[in-house]
């Protein structure tokens, strides 16, 4: 599938942050692709901005009075000025799920501006998704899962929180 990535929220704030993040795409994809012809594989981009994550995921952890309460979770992640740059669409949110959809990706929209193919996209993407898997990973009660991917060719990006019993 061929990526559609096109923005629907357009004022000045959202496009200055939006081009931050583009700066970031951009930092991420030439990194990755130095370190090739250094002979050096991705790994090290994973793991860094897994602990980029780490370090959100532990202040949001912090953050809430119940880390294991789903809906105390659902009030804060998605909710800030991310909320706009990835046009996020909240689909589902009740005690055991939370279901945000983003409708476009300042990511994506770089790395096809610096002309790198949809797969090696898709790739990047889920490189720079680390970190919200490192921010799942701090939340025990909490399945972090990526769906569909707009990298992928698909009209969302799907992020899913779901309850887990860790009574267990």
């Amino acid at each position: 599938m061929k990526i559609t990535n096109k923005p629907t929220i357009n004022n000045v704030c959202v496009f200055g942050l939006r081009e931050i993040s583009g700066r970031r795409a951009s930092t991420i994809a030439l990194m990755i692709e130095e370190a090739k012809e250094l002979g050096l594989d991705e790994s090290f981009a994973r793991r860094a901005i897994y602990r980029y994550g780490e370090f959100f995921g532990k202040a949001f952890f912090e953050k809430l009075n119940d880390p294991t309460d789903l809906e105390e979770f659902t009030k804060y992640f998605g909710t800030d000025h991310n909320r706009d740059i990835y046009e996020m669409e909240t689909v589902e949110a009740t005690k055991d799920r939370l279901h945000i959809d983003f409708h476009y990706c300042p990511y994506v929209e770089q790395w096809a501006k610096m002309g790198i193919p949809q797969e090696e996209i898709a790739n990047l993407c889920d490189i720079a998704m680390e970190g919200d898997r490192a921010i799942g990973d701090a939340f025990p009660a909490f399945k972090f899962t990526l769906g569909n991917t707009i990298a992928q060719g698909h009209p969302v990006c799907e992020l899913l929180f779901e309850k887990v019993d860790i009574t267990e």
